[in-house]
């Protein structure tokens, strides 16, 4: 093991633990040695190791199982408040690798453009997101149908009535495909979303196609997203594993300057927001 200079005993042994699980030396699930045979091995006191596994444990590498011992964290996709990125962007930001399975694509019925607050006609694409080849999340697109004919799809692709190759919309099917990468390609770059986090349990076709059993509870991220323009150009339900999604905010006590910032009022759909000035950037 390399010992950086100067750094404490602990985050040396941290550091070291923290290279084996990234390496896929250990992997999710493993459980660590133990503390003793970790401190015979390293030669550190038991209480260095207590504070190594505490650190990993904080940074959400690792977690203890009460008379079991610690073990490996699945790691899980990080989510940030204020920072709008695309799935993609976000597994990828994270050090991940992301790909989707195509499910479908079809006409969005007219109560269910309702639901999801678009104006028909509307199209629905559906998806199976996946993380280093683990399926993590379903996400059920609703996009305005005017904002799909404006968009510059490629001319191969899969047919949605008939789902046969060649058609005009293969290019969906891709495994690397970006939603958010074709919006910015064709001029309706995201600019801004609304998005709201619930919980529940997965149903039977959820369980399925992100392997879990049943009763599992899922995180349903619920989003709209808006061009620089401000039209609505997707409208999500991304139903997530629970142990594939961490939300982290930033949150500070004390109140808020009244002439900057955000104000934020609770309403029947939960999306209402004021923009009192422009905020720094960077925020």
């Amino acid at each position: 093991m390399e010992t950086k200079k100067n750094a404490p005993r602990y985050l040396s042994l941290a550091d070291d633990l923290r290279t084996r699980i990234e390496t896929g030396d250990l992997k999710a699930g493993d459980r660590l040695p133990s503390e003793l045979e970790l401190s015979n091995t390293y030669g550190f006191s038991r209480g260095t190791v207590v504070r190594a596994i505490e650190q990993l444990v904080t940074q959400g590498f690792v977690n203890r199982r009460q008379g079991s011992g610690s073990f490996v964290s699945t790691r899980s996709l990080h989510r940030r408040a204020g920072k709008l990125l695309s799935f993609s962007d976000t597994v990828r930001e994270d050090g991940h690798r992301t790909e989707q399975r195509f499910l479908g694509f079809r006409d969005a019925e007219a109560a269910e453009a309702q639901e999801f607050g678009v104006s028909p006609p509307a199209m629905v694409l559906t998806r199976l997101r996946m993380m280093d080849g683990v399926p993590c999340a379903i996400h059920r697109s609703l996009i305005p149908q005017s904002v799909f004919n404006r968009l510059d799809k490629p001319s191969q692709g899969i047919g949605k009535e008939t789902g046969q190759e060649n058609g005009p919309f293969a290019f969906l099917k891709a495994p690397d495909f970006s939603l958010y990468a074709l919006f910015e390609k064709s001029g309706f770059a995201v600019g801004e979303a609304r998005e709201r986090v619930t919980a529940r349990l997965a149903d039977s076709q959820e369980a399925a196609l992100l392997e879990i059993v049943q009763p599992s509870a899922v995180i349903v991220v619920f989003r709209l997203s808006f061009s620089a323009s401000h039209e609505l150009v997707e409208a999500v339900e991304a139903v997530y594993r629970a142990d594939y999604y961490t939300y982290d905010t930033h949150l500070i006590r004390g109140h808020m300057d009244s002439g900057s910032g955000l104000r934020v009022a609770a309403t029947t759909d939960g999306f209402s927001k004021e923009q009192t000035t422009k905020p720094k950037e960077g925020i």
